[in-house]
Formats: C-alpha cells, sequence, structure tokens
C-alpha cells in the first residue's frame, strides 16, 4: 500500500502549494508555479545558479560596484547567454525587483527546489529504483 503510494508521489506537490498559497507575495507563486513543469535535479540546480547570481549582484551593489564587467553581471550575463527558458523566466520574473529582492525570492525557491530533490532519495529507495 506505501509502496503505491509513494509509486505515484507528485513531486510538485510543495510547489502546487506555494502556488496557491495566498499568503505569499505574488512573485513567489508565480515562481512556484514556473517551477513546476522542471525536473528534479535541473530545476534546482538551475533555480541555485541564479539565485547565488543575484546574491553576488546584490552584494556588489552593496559594496558600490557598479562597473558593467563585475563578476556578478558577467556571470548574470553568461546565464542569460545560454538560453535556457526556465532560468530566462525565472529572471524575467524577478529583474524588476531591487536585487536584495529578486535574490530573497529566488534563495526561497531554490530552497523549496532543494526539498523537492531531497523528497526523491527515500522515495527511490523505497521503490528501488532512480528518478
Amino acid at each position: 500500500m506505501i509502496r503505491d503510494y509513494l509509486a505515484s508521489y507528485d513531486y510538485n506537490l510543495p510547489l502546487d502549494d506555494a502556488a496557491a498559497d495566498p499568503d505569499l507575495p505574488l512573485v513567489r507563486r508565480r515562481l512556484a508555479s514556473l517551477a513546476a513543469s522542471e525536473g528534479l535535479d535541473g530545476g534546482y540546480y538551475e533555480a541555485q545558479e541564479l539565485a547565488e547570481a543575484f546574491l553576488d549582484a546584490a552584494r556588489e551593489a552593496n559594496a558600490g560596484i557598479e562597473e558593467d564587467d563585475s563578476p556578478a553581471r558577467v556571470r548574470l550575463r553568461d546565464i542569460l547567454d545560454r538560453e535556457l527558458a526556465y532560468q530566462r523566466e525565472l529572471f524575467d520574473e524577478v529583474c524588476g525587483l531591487p536585487l536584495a529582492d529578486a535574490a530573497a525570492h529566488l534563495v526561497w525557491l531554490s530552497d523549496l527546489m532543494k526539498k523537492r530533490v531531497d523528497m526523491a532519495a527515500p522515495i527511490t529507495a523505497l521503490l528501488g529504483y532512480r528518478h
């Protein structure tokens, strides 16, 4: 019975819950909704990478670094130049926000995506296969 439940476990439950949570800011609900269509590992790593890039950009802004070729700006451009649709959608969702706010929202999403990935290990161990 538990194997049957686990075999049909929906890894998107945390994302679906967040997307529908009226107590969350709209930007977080939208980020969760965008992430629901992504794979477990790729969705997490791409969200984490973008979150880290925004954190670096916020640190640079706080330090008064405004050069166009600063490491954080170069990193953000490199991420966007890869033209990965998911990262671009996440970027577009937060790019109009202050850098610290954008970073905080992306870190939140990255944490949620990590929990989603972490759920795969015990399920696959119990079922005896990999996701």
